[in-house]
């Protein structure tokens, strides 16, 4: 089951990775925070404090992919790889 039009999976931007590298929590993790009903959003928080499932991308991942101060290029190359772990994760949980 993909993500549809009337429940679509949360976008992934630049900015959610730059968050996530920016990130003064400890071992922070780009999650999907599930909302009231089917609502879905992505957010950065620490590892510790978020339902594993729900992990979409770890700081120490993105560091490994994109470097510790990634351009502007190389973050819009990685959207996409990002997106579609996004995709296949509300796909799965059947939202």
């Amino acid at each position: 089951m993909e993500p549809t039009v009337d429940r679509p999976a949360p976008q992934v931007t630049a900015a959610h990775l730059r968050t996530l590298l920016d990130s003064s929590a400890e071992r922070p993790v780009l999650y999907i925070s599930f909302g009231e009903g089917s609502e879905a959003e992505l957010d950065v928080w620490a590892a510790g404090l978020v339902y594993e499932a729900d992990i979409v991308l770890t700081r120490a991942t993105a560091v490994d992919l994109l470097g510790e101060e990634p351009d502007s290029e190389a973050i819009a190359a990685s959207l996409p790889k990002v997106q579609e772990a996004v995709d296949q994760m509300i796909s799965v949980r059947g939202l």
